[in-house]
């Protein structure tokens, strides 16, 4: 059973601007997730795919908690054999399994200038 859904559209070009400035990526993702955008072949797409991972992400904890002002690093957006997941921190999970969220699932595309992710919170 689908218990919440997000979704958010981000322009490449605008997260590109903002990795011009390096405080940036240290204030919206985690060591984990700059290695892995580092490591992929177009750094600013991983960027970009991540960062409308999060947002999206935050639109579906927006049905369980109060997410004004959440610091979007305790929303890692990882990768197992190349499929994104979510891993949330203890204290969102907590409230995940108390809303009986069992999973969260994100599937993250880009083309063109714009980077689509989808987020299924699941019973």
């Amino acid at each position: 059973m689908i218990l919440s859904i997000g979704i958010d559209t981000v322009t490449i070009s605008n997260v590109e601007r903002f990795l011009r400035h390096p405080e940036y990526a240290n204030e919206i993702f985690t060591e984990k997730e700059q290695k892995l955008a580092e490591e992929y072949g177009d750094v600013v797409d991983a960027y970009a795919s991540s960062f409308a991972a999060k947002q999206a992400v935050k639109k579906v904890l927006d049905h369980f908690m109060d997410v004004d002002g959440l610091d979007l690093r305790r929303v890692e957006i990882l990768k197992n054999k190349g499929i994104p997941y979510v891993k949330p921190d203890k204290e969102i999970q907590k409230v995940l399994d108390e809303k009986g969220v069992k999973n969260i699932m994100v599937t993250i595309t880009s083309e063109g200038d714009n980077a689509t992710a989808f987020v299924i919170a699941q019973q």
